[in-house]
């Protein structure tokens, strides 16, 4: 079996080699599966995170909330665990350390994990046991890792992928926080 690392540097070529058309047809797919969702539907504060690199995209998701009233955030990566910034429009934007675009407002503006009611959260690999690898530096793991115990259920926590990046196994680590759902351009897996 391929080791996380493996497996990462695998799939994040498998994202990277998809062309304009096809990440457009992958995120407006995405989209039908996700906007239906009654997690989607009963949320109001929602996570999301702008795609690079191949990342399936979430713009349409992105619209539909702010035109529904929702509340969107975007992960700040500054601390050890994310911190979740208020995002809309017109919003005033700067580049983090990892090259990455989030809202450029104080910490006190910011949520923790545990006032958000959906994440939509980002990975590299995952199987169709909601088990995920992510980009490595265990930024998610670190600030969901409330949810391993059963009496929290909140935030909802759902992967998006490109249904290509999908193994057959993933062998989580201990620290790993498995995800309520992941929804794919072509499937959900619960």
């Amino acid at each position: 079996m391929e080791s996380h690392d493996e497996l990462r540097q695998h799939n994040r070529k498998l994202r990277a080699d998809l062309d304009s058309t096809q990440l457009e047809i992958a995120a407006a797919a995405l989209a039908e599966h996700i906007l239906p969702l009654p997690e989607y539907q009963q949320a109001q504060r929602v996570a999301v995170y702008f795609a690079v690199n191949g990342e399936i995209g979430l713009d349409a998701v992105i619209d539909h909330a702010l035109v529904e009233g929702k509340e969107i955030f975007l992960p700040n990566l500054d601390h050890a665990a994310l911190r979740f910034s208020p995002y809309f429009r017109t919003q005033k934007m700067r580049i983090n350390r990892f090259r990455l675009p989030e809202p450029d407002i104080g910490a006190s503006e910011m949520l923790s994990p545990q006032e958000l009611d959906l994440v939509l959260a980002p990975l590299v690999v995952f199987d169709g046991n909601r088990n995920r690898i992510g980009m490595g530096g265990g930024f998610y793991d670190r600030s969901f890792a409330f949810r391993k115990n059963p009496e929290y259920t909140r935030p909802v926590l759902i992967g998006v992928a490109h249904e290509i990046q999908k193994v057959d196994r993933i062998v989580p680590e201990k620290w790993d926080v498995q995800l309520d759902m992941i929804v794919t351009d072509q499937a959900i897996y619960k």
